[in-house]
């Protein structure tokens, strides 16, 4: 018989969590973990792996509470620090995140996974030059690590910065001939014609900065064009008082369709990015959602429309014939397709700098035409601002030709 029995039973209550732990089953060595935690507090591997299996069930403050309490019984430990940056970072606490890298990077200063995602703090913080400076010094001491190149190459393109930009893609496709999103943006910045962009570009894009996307577009760029675009809507004598099914082209987090539920009995959405269908799935607005490219989805539909709205969409788009054409087949015949651009002054359309393609408001007009769309209603609009500047747009209310 032991002559330890509580030592014993706690040795096999935190055997019998690592087991769990190891099976991918996280959420089951918790409270394990936690009552052995309980009886040894000072004991560091307990905490660490409680932290750990915390974060991967996405209980983030409680991750922190366990890193945090492991991070005092071994200060010295690089990977504590590394983890606990992380559970930081994922609760959008970026100076605390910041301190834990910093503190990992002064014990561990060659670790690229550090480095980089203290880069990325930096980056989802706003601390732009912050950012570009840890990026460019890991790209320094390893020149083929693809990430931080794309976060360069990216931040550069976002300061207006396109030489260095150019070069940093075109390092990226000398490493990956295959990368979609880094061919696109160096064509774009070569300033070679293309029709539409990657669905890979567009759907990393917007994966990406899902999380920040509404609070960055209305309050950093004071964008509200999707209101005008219902203000544009409700100016047309309606047909009906209540359209049967809305389908939100392009829906991104849901803001257009908050504006246009009201319009509707049904209201439909489709974009690239799952992760902001996620985010407008969970504003309850929605009748359905897809996650589609949207001329795909409209080529494959069986559905009929009488409503159409794509806000701030075209702009990811050059050739609009395709929607157009596409729409008319999905629609009924009193449908109405409220539509915005950034205005074009010279080309029909022009792959801008930025990535974003600007249209000529005539091109938009016999496009739609040659699909059986006639104009009802047009206006100009400021967009979004980008820098000290504000982007002219203009929005469309078309109908169905009879």
């Amino acid at each position: 018989m032991s002559k330890n029995p509580q030592h014993d039973h706690l040795h096999a209550l935190y055997a019998q969590a690592l087991q769990l732990h190891q099976q991918g089953r996280p959420a089951e060595a918790i409270s394990l973990y936690a009552q052995v935690a309980e009886q040894v507090p000072d004991v560091m591997d307990v905490h660490y792996n409680l932290g750990l299996a915390y974060f991967q069930t996405d209980q983030f403050s409680r991750a922190i509470t366990a890193y945090c309490r492991a991070a005092e019984l071994c200060p010295e430990d690089e990977d504590i620090l590394y983890n606990l940056g992380l559970a930081y970072k994922k609760n959008n606490r970026f100076v605390e995140a910041e301190k834990a890298y910093l503190k990992a990077l002064a014990l561990a200063p060659d670790d690229p996974e550090i480095r980089y995602n203290l880069g990325c703090c930096y980056r989802d913080a706003g601390e732009i030059d912050a950012a570009r400076s840890v990026f460019a010094r890991l790209v320094d001491m390893k020149g083929d690590h693809l990430p931080a190149l794309n976060n360069l190459a990216y931040l550069h393109h976002l300061a207006g910065d396109y030489d260095m930009a150019r070069e940093m893609y075109g390092r990226i496709l000398r490493l990956d001939p295959d990368h979609a999103s880094a061919r696109y943006m160096h064509s774009v910045l070569l300033g070679a014609p293309v029709d539409v962009p990657p669905r890979e570009y567009i759907r990393s894009l917007f994966d990406h900065y899902s999380h920040t996307f509404e609070e960055n577009l209305v309050m950093d760029l004071g964008y509200n064009l999707y209101l005008d675009l219902r203000i544009q809507f409700d100016k047309i004598e309606p047909k009906k008082r209540i359209y049967d099914h809305c389908l939100d082209l392009g829906c991104g987090t849901g803001l257009a369709g908050e504006a246009f539920r009201t319009a509707c009995r049904k209201l439909s959405g489709v974009d690239l990015s799952e992760k902001m269908i996620a985010l407008a799935a969970a504003k309850q607005i929605y009748t359905s959602l897809q996650v589609e490219d949207i001329v795909t989805f409209l080529q494959h539909a069986e559905t009929v429309y009488d409503l159409f709205v794509a806000a701030d969409v075209l702009i990811y788009r050059g050739n609009l014939h395709p929607l157009f054409e596409a729409a008319a087949r999905r629609a009924s015949t009193d449908a109405l397709f409220c539509l915005s651009i950034e205005k074009a002054e010279g080309d029909d359309w022009l792959l801008q700098p930025t990535g974003r393609y600007a249209h000529h408001p005539d091109y938009v007009r016999k496009t739609a035409g040659d699909s059986g769309w006639v104009e009802l209603l047009s206006g100009d609009t400021l967009s979004r601002r980008e820098g000290d500047r504000w982007i002219r747009g203009t929005l469309f209310v078309l109908g169905r030709r009879n």
